[in-house]
């Protein structure tokens, strides 16, 4: 079997040099993947966000290639920071870079489509949360795979949540913009844009788009058919409370799509690594690979939470099986 290596996320602003350590992870592998934290915006193109906006340099492509890398994601919450025009432009410069790239286009077809490269199909979605505008469909964006989330409560809680939400006016707001058409149904009861589930709680669930499964499923199918292996790649920032553990619902969708037919699902977006997850028929999902390069301007206020950013991981798939190797952050 040839070897595979999947980093995590790179969000790179400046020059960097590769640690000896990377370098050598990658070094050898048929093929190298990681998800490119960022934009690559046209001129005069307009920031989306007053935060935490993460335009690279073009240089960022030159150093993903002088590691290695041949197949990047771009399905994250970055790549739209400077609109439409960022979107394409980002997966343009990569594609002309020479990279494998999925996961956002200039339509929906574009943005599911796999990208395939030494026998590897990539496949990458954006698991949100996403501002509509930003997901593909006739126009540019993310390829997504929505998670919505919902909060399970006792029935006298639910009640009265729907109490307060009569007494403010929200419900007849929320109902008018519905028979408007400005939104869908909730399909049972919400407060204040949250849906609310009747329960034995207090929690929270997370339900995953059928749809964008569909979606993922056909693409892993297509890509079955073209290459010899299908990589999935998911972004998300439906993180659990707990940073240092991968949230619930990342499991069962993980499995879904190794039983689906994906031999590698590669999970990113949280900035600390995760563990592995093996599936029943075979596969595995690394349930979170952190950072590969992270030019973040919070680096202190990470240590003072106790979050080591700066140490990431690396799925290795070759002939001895699986594993995660740890990866020392280019900062």
């Amino acid at each position: 079997m040839s070897r595979l290596v999947a980093f995590g996320q790179a969000l790179i602003r400046r020059p960097l040099a590769w640690p000896e350590s990377t370098l050598a992870l990658a070094r050898g592998a048929a093929a190298v993947f990681c998800n490119l934290e960022g934009c690559l915006p046209p001129p005069g193109a307009t920031r989306m966000k007053t935060k935490t906006v993460h335009p690279a340099p073009p240089e960022a492509l030159a150093a993903l290639a002088a590691l290695g890398v041949t197949h990047v994601s771009i399905a994250n919450n970055h790549v739209w920071d400077y609109g439409h025009p960022g979107i394409v432009a980002t997966r343009d410069a990569a594609r002309a870079a020479g990279f494998a790239v999925a996961g956002a286009g200039r339509d929906a077809a574009e943005a599911a489509r796999p990208a395939i490269r030494a026998g590897v199909a990539l496949i990458a979605a954006d698991c949100g949360p996403t501002p509509d505008w930003a997901i593909a469909g006739d126009g540019p964006g993310v390829n997504p795979l929505r998670v919505h989330r919902r909060l399970v409560l006792p029935p006298a809680d639910v009640a009265r949540f729907a109490a307060i939400a009569r007494a403010t006016g929200e419900a007849e707001r929320a109902a008018r913009r519905v028979a408007i058409g400005y939104d869908a149904p909730p399909g049972g009861a919400s407060f204040y844009g949250l849906a609310l589930v009747a329960g034995d709680g207090p929690r929270e669930e997370h339900a995953i788009d059928p749809a964008d499964v569909d979606r993922l499923a056909a693409a892993i199918g297509a890509a079955r058919r073209e290459a010899d292996r299908a990589l999935v790649s998911l972004h998300h920032h439906h993180w659990a409370p707990d940073w240092t553990r991968p949230p619930e619902w990342l499991d069962g969708i993980a499995a879904r799509l190794l039983a689906l037919g994906a031999d590698v699902v590669a999970a990113h977006g949280p900035p600390v690594a995760h563990g592995l997850l093996t599936g029943e028929a075979g596969g595995v999902a690394a349930l979170g690979l952190g950072n590969l390069a992270f030019h973040t301007a919070r680096a202190e206020r990470y240590a003072r939470e106790g979050l080591d950013v700066f140490a990431g991981a690396a799925l290795v798939v070759d002939g001895a099986g699986s594993r995660l190797e740890p990866v020392a952050v280019a900062r």
